[in-house]
């Protein structure tokens, strides 16, 4: 599989799940969504791979980014320990769970935000732009409440093509 083959299975699951989203399933989007779905995985560890691969050249290249949006943070925290242990990321702090060391109530859906970007000096966050999330360190995530309706995975992974991949997965792609 290439990074085009595997770019297209995953635009392919983002485009026909998100339209089953928005009205009934027709049986054609359900034998496209059945066939891809156990492509999923191949196809995020090639992309993930490039951009490790990346990053181990430079480390403030080929970023990967999650974000996970669940029910509640037991079923979003889960997601994150399988995805960053399936893709083999970075493990860093996770924000939000408490505030001064007290654990924080958090009843409903949450969201998290997962970043495997590298660390940049501050000459590198001037040219980038990119602020304060340039001062997180590689596997940092952050948890938030979370109101919305979709449930899944928002994966995103930065290649030295400059081309934007950004697709909405299933929660259970990869499972503990």
């Amino acid at each position: 599989m290439t990074i085009e083959g595997a770019s297209d299975i995953l635009r392919q699951w983002d485009t026909k799940s998100n339209d089953t989203n928005t009205g009934p399933v027709d049986d054609n989007a359900k034998d496209i969504l059945s066939s891809l779905h156990p492509q999923l995985p191949d196809a995020i560890l090639l992309l993930n791979g490039a951009a490790a691969n990346e990053r181990g050249q430079d480390s403030t290249k080929g970023r990967c980014m999650l974000g996970i949006c669940g029910s509640s943070a037991e079923e979003s925290v889960s997601t994150l320990k399988a995805w960053v242990t399936a893709l083999e990321l970075p493990r860093g702090l996770l924000h939000g769970m408490d505030r001064d060391g007290v654990p924080v109530q958090l009843d409903g859906g949450v969201y998290i935000k997962y970043n495997s970007g590298g660390v940049f000096s501050f000459e590198d966050i001037r040219k980038s732009g990119m602020g304060f999330d340039a001062l997180w360190k590689p596997g940092d995530a952050l948890v938030e409440p979370y109101d919305g309706d979709y449930r899944g995975v928002y994966f995103q992974v930065e290649l030295e093509d400059g081309e934007f991949r950004q697709y909405l997965l299933p929660l259970d792609t990869f499972s503990l």
